[in-house]
């Protein structure tokens, strides 16, 4: 293009104002992009599926009544089948730990007891036989467990031979080349071999930030602890009326204390509570940057104008029309939003390096990097347009006036 040898020649004329565009454009590049990933990772986390009925589902904790472990036990069950019997419970069950809670235990899992390490590690959660059900989540491979499954007992039930629901997560995680392979095989915990008895979809940890969070477990046992918690399913609709109805079936025991009365709504809330302040946060700086990104284009091709008003005079002067002015002006700021661009694609990929070394990220996608050079470029666009405009409004007459 012809207007592209003067460019080059104006701008090597004048270095240091061109120069610290691009570096400011390279840098804004690098942080947008960055920032952007960062933000669809947030994102995916916070909206990620957590293989619940979240819409119904409620829990709650109650301290265990009776001196004996009979009683006790015996009190569970009652309290099981006043809850399930009012009108607004569609299913509760017995959980160890709710999911969200940033509560809960996990276990190494090994494929040979015999091994140094471990293939992978996983969450785990014990309960009523029919957990998943009440959860649910959706079985896509084997089978559940049934009611002689369970069992109620001080520890996690690791010995008893029922088998175990895993998630499909987890099955890849142990079978990366075909997680069907699961269904049948042999875990090991602690030493102690466990059938896998079937595979659920889907199915939120116990702790947002967990780096296996969606390796989960569950045994048919009902961990026997100070506190027990219930997990509600309430009828579609009636979750908040279902709430109210426990509290009072359970408050009409003086003596009762009811804690951590909670939705699944709430408990998602709150594990998700800094990534979404975090989401928000990205948000906003991704906002400023391309605001800064525009102001320092309209600043460079205002100053850059005002000038080189006599130039412009000038060229109007021999016959250049406004769209000529314009044109020119456009593409000196896509020449140094292409410069900064392409300095940004590599501090892009540079930093991006070091967020995969030390916050264990995936690399940004290459499209990332399509859309940030999309969005800078558009942006300078946009910036460009009115002191070009207001360029291919000068005069001849005024522009070669002399001062």
């Amino acid at each position: 293009m012809k207007d592209l040898k003067p460019i080059i020649v104006s701008l090597l004329r004048a270095k240091m104002a061109p120069l610290l565009l691009i570096l400011q454009i390279a840098v804004t590049f690098t942080v947008l992009v960055n920032s952007v990933y960062l933000m669809a990772e947030k994102h995916a986390d916070i909206t990620a599926p957590t293989g619940l009925s979240e819409d119904v589902l409620f829990s709650f904790q109650i301290p265990h009544r009776g001196e004996e472990q009979s009683q006790k036990i015996a009190n569970m069950y009652r309290d099981l089948e006043s809850i399930r019997a009012l009108e607004s419970v569609a299913q509760v069950s017995i959980i160890n730990s709710m999911p969200l809670s940033n509560r809960g235990g996990g276990f190494d899992i090994r494929l040979d007891p015999d091994e140094p390490g471990y293939v992978t590690k996983a969450a785990i959660y014990t309960g009523s036989f029919d957990l998943i059900d009440t959860m649910g989540a959706k079985l896509i491979a084997g089978e559940g467990f049934d009611l002689v499954d369970e069992d109620a007992r001080r520890d996690f039930g690791l010995g008893r031979v029922t088998g175990v629901i895993i998630t499909k997560a987890l099955a890849q995680s142990l079978f990366p080349e075909d997680w069907h392979q699961a269904l049948g095989s042999t875990i090991y915990l602690h030493q102690t071999p466990h059938t896998i008895r079937g595979v659920v979809e889907y199915l939120a940890g116990p702790w947002s930030f967990w780096q296996h969070k969606k390796n989960n477990m569950i045994f048919p046992t009902i961990f026997l602890m100070t506190d027990i918690t219930f997990l509600v399913k309430a009828h579609e609709g009636l979750r908040e009326q279902s709430m109210k109805d426990v509290v009072e079936l359970l408050m009409q025991d003086p003596h009762r204390q009811i804690d951590e009365l909670k939705s699944i709504t709430e408990f998602k809330e709150e594990a998700y509570q800094a990534q979404n302040a975090a989401y928000t946060t990205l948000q906003a700086v991704i906002v400023g940057l391309v605001l800064i990104t525009m102001l320092g284009v309209f600043g460079q091709t205002r100053f850059s104008v005002l000038k080189r008003r006599k130039h412009i005079g000038t060229r109007r002067a021999l016959g250049a029309s406004r769209g000529e002015i314009i044109r020119y002006f456009t593409l000196e700021n896509l020449l140094l939003t292409s410069c900064g661009v392409f300095i940004g694609t590599l501090l892009t990929i540079l930093a991006n390096n070091l967020l995969v070394i030390h916050l264990d990220l995936s690399p940004v996608p290459f499209v990332y990097l399509i859309y940030g050079c999309a969005v800078v470029i558009a942006s300078g666009f946009i910036a460009v347009i009115q002191p070009a405009l207001k360029a291919a409004n000068i005069s001849p007459a005024e522009a070669t006036r002399t001062v």
